[in-house]
């Protein structure tokens, strides 16, 4: 068989969120670590924290819409390198326990999508993540990414790359 809408989203999402904890990481081995939690691009956009929280509630949500349940919505923000962790954990959990074939067969499934400011568009659940929510997640981490870097971590291209193949992890 071919490329699937599984490996075009679980295993692209899996990788997206390995690479988040890698350099979250990495930016924990700083000593100035606890300054990095509310740290932020630019004044009008959100902090770190909420980088980590979007990234995981919008993999949490594709992985529902192709599996056919509701997604968990989780509470409050990760506060702690601890609890961006567990939050990134859970989620590769589920999608490592993610079956294959449920994913393929909820792809071309087409449904009311919440699309912003109390919108809906019918569209099928490849169309969502591959519009809506894979963007999203990837803009997320690029931005946790710009963070750290701006506030000085170490982190270069291949530490981009390490969720998605390991063995580039470390080798700056």
């Amino acid at each position: 068989m071919g490329h699937t809408i599984y490996d075009g989203t679980i295993v692209v999402v899996r990788g997206i969120l390995n690479t988040l904890s890698h350099i979250l990481h990495l930016a924990e081995q700083r000593p100035d670590a606890s300054s990095l939690l509310e740290a932020r691009l630019h004044e009008d956009m959100y902090p770190l924290p909420d980088q980590i929280r979007l990234a995981t509630q919008f993999s949490e949500n594709v992985v529902a819409r192709l599996t056919g349940r509701e997604p968990v919505t989780f509470e409050g923000k990760p506060t702690t390198f601890a609890e961006f962790y567990e939050r990134i954990d859970t989620v590769l959990k589920t999608l490592n326990e993610t079956d294959k074939n449920v994913v393929n067969e909820h792809g071309d499934i087409v449904e009311a999508t919440p699309i912003g400011q109390g919108q809906t568009a019918d569209m099928t659940g490849a169309t969502y993540a591959h519009t809506i929510a894979i963007p999203n997640i990837y803009f997320h981490l690029s931005t946790a990414y710009g963070i750290l870097r701006k506030e000085g971590v170490p982190l270069g291209k291949l530490d981009y790359y390490a969720g998605f193949i390991p063995e580039f992890a470390g080798k700056q």
